[in-house]
């Protein structure tokens, strides 16, 4: 989210307010998305929600790396901050029942605060890892102008791309690693 904000404001010249507007969709669907899973997490298996989710988001962060800065916000942007939020809210409550179900009824909370703990680290590294590929690519430059045009767009491709990979790899993930894992959040008596 912070180099989709930031490459609104850098690349485009969006002004602050104008770049938090644009990323409204991703909020407004983040929230549906978690509604809905709670709901339906149950009557799906995790290995097709999870891979899927994945997949999903995977195109968000290949659009906002092939759109040209002169297009219109609605033509990929849009788009892509409407597909940003599925994998991270399906994975996060998933993620979140299984933990809660591998473990003993009295150690159920200390295990859901731990997966939290371990899922806030892991995004602030993935976050880091996009920063530092991003700002690999944009490197030193010698006058300003040319850090604001080519060099910033470049840098934050890259870190788009990085972000393709990643979903990529997790959907790829998902799909062989979750083979065992049926239904979640059907109460066993």
């Amino acid at each position: 989210m912070t180099i989709v904000y930031y490459s609104f404001q850098e690349v485009q010249n969006h002004s602050p307010i104008t770049a938090s507007l644009y990323l409204l969709p991703s909020l407004l669907v983040g929230t549906l998305i978690n509604l809905a899973v709670g709901y339906f997490v149950d009557r799906v298996p995790v290995r097709l929600l999870v891979t899927v989710a994945s997949l999903l988001c995977a195109v968000a962060p290949l659009m906002m790396a092939v759109v040209n800065p002169a297009w219109s916000y609605w033509y990929l942007e849009f788009w892509a901050q409407v597909l940003s939020p599925v994998s991270a809210d399906v994975l996060f409550t998933v993620g979140l029942v299984i933990v809660s179900e591998s473990f003993p009824e009295k150690t159920q909370a200390l295990a859901g605060a731990v997966f939290s703990t371990v899922g806030q680290f892991g995004q602030s590294l993935g976050i880091g890892l996009c920063q530092v590929v991003a700002l690999g690519v944009m490197g030193k430059s010698n006058s300003q102008e040319e850090v604001a045009e080519d060099k910033q767009l470049r840098g934050y491709r890259a870190g788009f791309w990085t972000m393709f990979a990643y979903m990529v790899a997790c959907g790829f993930l998902a799909a062989v690693g979750l083979k065992r894992v049926g239904k979640v959040g059907v109460k066993q008596e």
